[in-house]
């Protein structure tokens, strides 16, 4: 069974956005609300992973963002 797994991605048709997501059996993502295929969002965010804030002393896994929501500070610092 094939799986994919997107990061960042819009709806070409309705303008709906993706930042993460999973798929099974398909390597395609569609879109929830009007089912065109998706495409890359080169205005997505940031995702990040297995990421601790030195700041505030926070982990997460899976984020989109690059800074810590718990107190703001950028995960790079």
């Amino acid at each position: 069974m094939q799986t994919g797994s997107f990061f960042g991605y819009k709806c070409p048709n309705c303008n709906s956005k993706i930042d993460i997501a999973a798929v099974a059996g398909s390597d395609e993502l569609l879109c929830p609300n009007c089912k065109t295929k998706m495409v890359p969002n080169s205005e997505g965010k940031t995702v990040s992973a297995n990421v601790h804030c030195k700041k505030c002393d926070s982990s997460f896994g899976l984020i989109n963002s690059d800074k810590c929501p718990s107190c703001g500070s950028p995960f790079s610092e």
